[in-house]
């Protein structure tokens, strides 16, 4: 994990947003179809929609937030899921704590 890739990530209100909202998807999100809202994280087109964004441009947020390690992400049958990860989220305070 790189400080300044965390950095980046958290630079975008788009992105501390949809960070909090993964915290507690059930009361962030609203499910429009089975399976698109559950254990494996929230599909993409759902954090979009929350947005107030294009697929495209949520896509570049979550791939910025997973590339941090800040977020997991998971595809099943075709869908793109994402939580939080609980130990990038652990790990990217201990390294925002040392600067």
């Amino acid at each position: 994990m790189d400080v300044v890739e965390v950095a980046k990530a958290l630079a975008s209100r788009t992105r501390v947003e949809i960070l909090d909202w993964l915290k507690d998807p059930d009361t962030h999100f609203v499910s429009r179809r089975d399976g698109d809202l559950g254990p494996a994280g929230v599909c993409a087109s759902l954090i979009a929609e929350k947005a107030g964004i294009a697929a495209p441009t949520a896509s570049r947020h979550l791939e910025v937030l997973r590339r941090a390690g800040l977020v997991e992400s998971e595809r099943i049958t075709g869908w793109n899921y994402h939580r939080r990860s609980a130990d990038g989220l652990r790990r990217a305070h201990e390294l925002l704590e040392r600067i």
